[in-house]
């Protein structure tokens, strides 16, 4: 199950990657390496992090093109600045409300 607290934080992080110019057509930006067995660094866990991060912000990014056109464009006004639908406060806790119980069937948070 995920919180309300997470929600936010993941659309936050959906909305700084929708905002950034980014034309690596996904690539990782270092080439995994060879390693003589064992050796954990703390880089190892931060790019496990980043990945899950990433994996959470393409969920909520299909998830939030599955909602209703009226949804989808309060997302859009609240976290990227479009201009808002009609009955936008309510459209936005509509949005909230479908994306807690869609993302918390396909995110573990």
């Amino acid at each position: 199950m995920i919180s309300m607290e997470r929600l936010l934080s993941i659309l936050e992080d959906w909305g700084r990657w929708m905002k950034t110019d980014n034309h690596k057509l996904n690539y990782p930006s270092k080439s995994i390496g060879m390693s003589s067995g064992g050796e954990s660094t703390s880089e190892a866990f931060e790019e496990m992090c980043s990945a899950q991060d990433m994996s959470n912000i393409r969920t909520i990014h299909a998830i939030i093109h599955s909602l209703e056109q009226g949804q989808q464009d309060a997302i859009y006004a609240k976290y990227l600045g479009a201009k808002p639908p009609l009955a936008y406060p309510w459209q936005l806790d509509m949005a909230y409300d479908n994306l807690l119980v869609i993302a918390g069937r396909r995110i573990n948070a």
